[in-house]
């Protein structure tokens, strides 16, 4: 299991929490770290309470830049290794260094 990765940082934030894949279906809370690769543009206001977002696509001016800018959710997007974070790893973001640290194995 990777222990840190890093990303293009387009909201600073720091957040502990545990990893969630993106469903449409959830209403995320502020531990949840949410792994938005693919989504519904109107299903985003969901994730207005999440923790953080994560991203291994994009960049500045991608949908979840925006979307993380808009609602001042600390985010980081062209995230190399997000597939190797398991659905409830505990992670530890801060988003001004651009690092993600797994907390657990």
């Amino acid at each position: 299991m990777v222990k840190e990765l890093t990303g293009t940082c387009v909201c600073v934030g720091e957040v502990e929490g545990e990893i969630t894949r993106y469903d449409p279906k959830r209403v995320y809370i502020k531990s949840d770290i949410v792994i938005l690769n693919e989504h519904m543009t109107q299903d985003v206001i969901k994730l207005k309470n999440a923790g953080a977002i994560l991203s291994r696509n994009g960049g500045l001016t991608c949908h979840a830049s925006i979307l993380a800018r808009e609602l001042n959710i600390p985010c980081l997007v062209g995230v190399k290794g997000l597939e190797e974070l398991k659905e409830g790893t505990k992670v530890k973001i801060d988003t001004a260094d651009e690092k993600i640290v797994v907390l657990d194995d």
